[in-house]
């Protein structure tokens, strides 16, 4: 049977939906995402990220990515500097290489809504899933390992629109 994927943004007030999606992720998970030594506690992160998690318009965005009911995956791209944002995409562990991170990055690339605008992106050195995604979205690595990490940047295209042949 085939799980049907559906993307919806939200608003800023779904903390239901992020905290189900939270608590789905491994310790190693999260460690990856947020950058985090040791095994950190779910309730930890939730408390700690809150505002970046939540992000919305107009200062963001946070796009969860549903299997059936359940989050699988969330986006947040938060702005900061001027026109300089910075992007986070997590996968819970049941919904990990299905293509759900690759599918709200493009959403993100193609939506034209943050035409022009620098969006960077930091991962672990080792983690191969997060700069595979970064690379194949067009993000150019940054210098090499600081402290462990890459940095990587897109300047952001305009809307892709599909031409009639």
């Amino acid at each position: 049977m085939t799980t049907v994927m559906t993307v919806a943004e939200l608003d800023g007030t779904s903390t239901a939906e992020v905290a189900e999606l939270v608590l789905a992720c491994s310790a190693g998970t999260l460690r990856n995402r947020f950058l985090m030594p040791g095994r950190p506690d779910p309730r930890d992160v939730l408390v700690r990220y809150r505002r970046y998690l939540l992000a919305g318009p107009p200062h963001g965005v946070a796009l969860v990515a549903f299997s059936g009911r359940s989050p699988a995956g969330l986006l947040n791209l938060v702005a900061g500097e001027a026109r300089v944002a910075e992007l986070g995409i997590v996968v819970a562990d049941p919904w990990q290489r299905q293509g759900i991170a690759t599918a709200m990055a493009s959403w993100l690339r193609t939506s034209g809504r943050w035409e022009g605008w620098t969006v960077r992106a930091v991962t672990h050195a080792d983690n191969v899933a997060a700069k595979a995604l970064l690379r194949g979205q067009g993000f150019r690595l940054l210098g090499g390992v600081d402290r462990g990490e890459y940095r990587y940047e897109l300047t952001m295209p305009g809307p892709v629109w599909e031409v009639a042949r």
